[in-house]
């Protein structure tokens, strides 16, 4: 599993439990943690720090 997979499936489980434990959302928790991710490391992307080659679906087809 990548780092960005890791965080965002770590930072989607904190917004569940923040939220409640809600059934039903996990995608808009997922979608909420990987535009944090995204934000969070922007500024990384543009300086060539991480790859852009890594997406979503390149990591769910190794699982």
């Amino acid at each position: 599993m990548s780092e960005r997979h890791e965080w965002i499936a770590d930072r989607a489980y904190s917004l569940w439990e923040h939220a409640g434990r809600p059934d039903g959302q996990d995608h808009d928790h997922w979608r909420q943690a990987s535009d944090a991710w995204d934000a969070e490391h922007q500024g990384r992307l543009s300086t060539g720090e991480v790859s852009t080659a890594q997406t979503d679906w390149d990591e769910e087809s190794e699982e």
